[in-house]
This record gives C-alpha cells, structure tokens and sequence, in this order.
C-alpha cells in the first residue's frame, strides 16, 4: 500500500512540474511577444489580433480535441504536444534569423501554438482522473489551480523581468526549451495508474473513419451531457455565470480603477495579483482538507457571494464615493478580489471533481472540449457587450446589475434537483 501512495504521489509530481513548466512558457511567450507588439508597433489593432488568434482555436477545436483524446493515447498526445510546442517557438527562432523577426511570423506562430495548447489541455484535462486514486481527486484538481495561478503570477514577471536583460532570440530558445524539458517529465507520468471500468486501454482512432465519423462522435458528447441532467444543468449555470463575471471583472472593474478612481498602474497590479494569490492559497489549502460529501451548499452560497463581490466592485464609481482616500480604494479592492477568488476556487474545485467522477473515461476528453470550447465564447461575447455598454451607461450599473443577477442565479439553483447530486 506504502508502495503504491509513493507511486500515486510521483504521478502527482511529475504531473503538476510538467504542468507548471508548460503553463509558464505559455504565459512567458504570450506576456513577451504582447510586449514586443506593443513597442515595436505601438498598434492596438495588431495586439488585438494577436489575442483573437490566440482565443479561435480553442472555441472552435476543443470538441474536436476532446473526442481525439478519447481515442488516442493521452500520454503519446500530451508529450507529442509540448515537444511540436517546443519545436514551433524553436521554429520562429530559426525562421526569424534568416529573414527578421517579422509580424506575420510572430501571428502564424501564435496561431499554432494555439492550436496545440488547446488540444493538449482538454487531454490532459480529460486524463487528471487516471492519474490518481478517486481518494485523490480533490488534491490534484487543487494542485492543478495552483500551478495555474503559480504560472499566472509568474509569467508576467519572469517574462518582464527576461525580456528586458535578454535578447529576445535567446528568451524564445529558452522558452522552447521549456516545453521540450516539460514533456520529457510527462514522458514518465504513468497515465493509467487508475484504470477505471469504462476505459479503453486501445484508445487509438482508425484514420480511415473520417471527418464524419469525428463529427459523429463530437455530436455523441453533446448528447451525453444533455443526457446527464446534473452535468447539463451545471454547465448551463457556469456559462451563465461565465458570462455575468466576464462581463465586470474583464471590462468594467479595470476601466473603473484606472480610469474613474485614477489608481496607479503598480496598485492595479496588486489588485490584480491578489486574485491570483487568493486562488493559490484556497486551492493549497483544499487540496490538504478532507473531501466534504455534499458540496451542493458551498455551490448555492459561493454562487451567491460572488455576485455580492461583483455588485461591491461597481460600488466606488458611484457619485460623491469617488472621492475618497485612493489608499481606501486600493485596500477595497484586494479584499474583494481576495474573497472573490477564495469563492470561486470553493465552487470550481467540487464541480470539476463532481463532474470528473460522473463522466465515463471514454467520454471525458468530449466532455472537457465541448466545456472548454463554450466557457472560451462566452468570453469575448462578454467583453464586446460590456464594452459596447459601457459607451451607453453609467459603468456601475453593469457590476450592480451582474452581481443582482448572479445572486438571482443562485436562488434559482438552491431550487433546481438535478443539483442535488453535487
């Protein structure tokens, strides 16, 4: 038994270095080449059109992603994907010392790292319960959000910090090191330590079925989650609530403390920074709690105190409250931020956990890409209509209006049965 926990606990290891090495040269190339698009074009448009390349693929390819890692070996496509990852950063190295590092080089290569990212994090999304005992699954789920905040702090800083004392060529080689060392450390991950009843232990597609039969498939895991009425009835919430919180804390939150409230630049990355922070500390502290039965509870009331964050986000930029002490505002705010994130981490962890233990292996890559592909639309959408809305009306209506709304929502799912499975 001592034997097999220290086995457990490798796979974990192994998994979550992989996992943090590969998230941070994904969050250091996006944060350095933004920065190079910035300052050599000083364009928005170009910089606009870096971040839509970077979002389409994994709108429209993570179902697709999902019923190959249902099919294929995970383990061949995971480490596959972080060396072809490697190799494309490489890739644009090469390209770039021959004929300059050009604009168009720099979209063709975001645009396919893309592709890659999005088909390697619905599989190893879809291969987090092979990984570990059932016992386990909250721990590698709450490790998992820590190595994305972890990634998410340190990206930006580590990607500041090399693009101003290294050349930029030598930054990229480094970088497309990174993915190769991170699948080299996948390469030893055992992907079947738990073999569950439904899986398949051939999971190779047949080339010659096609187009259509992959179509096929895609449809068959739409049908499964409306079939599967408590997983149907919790993402339609999420989305709804995807959406509601785009719409304030992608848009409105940041035009109100820079804009309205003129916060410096350096308070605003503390802010923001908080919410990292209060997801890295819930999450560790989760993943060494005991695993509560029911969560449907902490679902209703985490729902519910979300949306009270989001109303008291818009609450400063309201009349003569603007003209406080900007020290009072900076202490708001990361307060929220940091309650906020412990909400969202109490919500998230059980429902991936609940929904990871209800999905068969051989439907759990489709599961994860049709999740993954409607959460990534919900995103833009939110932040057009914020955007456009926030030209028409007055920005605190759009966080009161949002939060009253989240708040409605979660009344509404205390109420709905298909819940109570949570």
């Amino acid at each position: 038994m001592k034997n097999k926990n220290s086995k457990e606990q490798i796979n974990i290891l192994l998994y979550l270095t992989g996992k943090i090495v590969s998230l941070l040269g994904t969050h250091i190339y996006t944060f350095a080449i933004s920065l190079y698009i910035l300052r050599t074009t000083g364009s928005g448009t170009s910089f606009a059109l870096s971040i839509l390349l970077s979002m389409i693929p994994r709108i429209i390819l993570s179902p697709i992603a999902g019923s190959i890692a249902d099919k294929k070996d995970r383990k061949k496509i995971v480490v596959s994907l972080d060396v072809l990852s490697g190799i494309i950063v490489l890739g644009l190295v090469a390209i770039s010392s021959i004929y300059g590092l050009k604009l168009v080089f720099i979209y063709i290569t975001t645009f396919l790292l893309s592709v890659v990212n999005t088909f390697f994090d619905v599989t190893i999304g879809a291969a987090i319960p092979n990984l570990v005992s059932d016992e386990k699954l909250v721990k590698i789920n709450s490790y998992t959000q820590v190595s994305t905040s972890l990634a998410g702090i340190m990206g930006p800083v580590l990607g500041g910090v090399a693009y101003g004392l290294i050349p930029l060529k030598l930054f990229l080689i480094i970088n497309g090191i990174s993915f190769i060392l991170s699948a080299i450390s996948e390469f030893f991950i055992n992907f079947k330590y738990n073999i569950r009843g439904d899986t398949n232990e051939d999971k190779e597609i047949v080339v010659e079925k096609g187009f259509k039969a992959l179509t096929k498939e895609v449809s068959e895991g739409l049908q499964f989650i409306k079939n599967k009425k408590s997983i149907y009835s919790i993402m339609k919430f999420a989305l709804i609530l995807n959406f509601l919180i785009n719409s304030t804390t992608a848009v409105i939150n940041p035009f109100i403390i820079n804009d309205i409230l003129k916060l410096s630049s350096t308070q605003f990355g503390i802010i923001q920074g908080s919410f990292s922070v209060g997801i890295l500390i819930t999450s560790i502290i989760i993943g060494n709690l005991p695993e509560r039965e029911k969560k449907f509870k902490t679902l209703v009331f985490g729902t519910f105190i979300m949306g009270l964050m989001i109303i008291l986000m818009g609450i400063p930029s309201i009349g003569v409250l603007k003209n406080l002490n900007k020290q009072i505002y900076f202490i708001y705010y990361i307060l929220i931020m940091v309650i906020f994130s412990i909400v969202m981490i109490l919500v998230n962890i059980p429902i991936n956990v609940s929904i990871q233990r209800m999905t068969p292996d051989r439907m759990m890559g489709r599961v994860k890409g049709t999740m993954e592909s409607l959460g990534g639309a919900m995103t833009p959408i939110s932040v057009i209509i914020s955007g456009v809305l926030l030209d028409l009306i007055k920005p605190y209506i759009i966080p009161i209006l949002s939060g009253s709304l989240i708040i409605i929502l979660s009344i509404i799912m205390s109420k709905n049965k298909n819940l109570k499975d949570f």
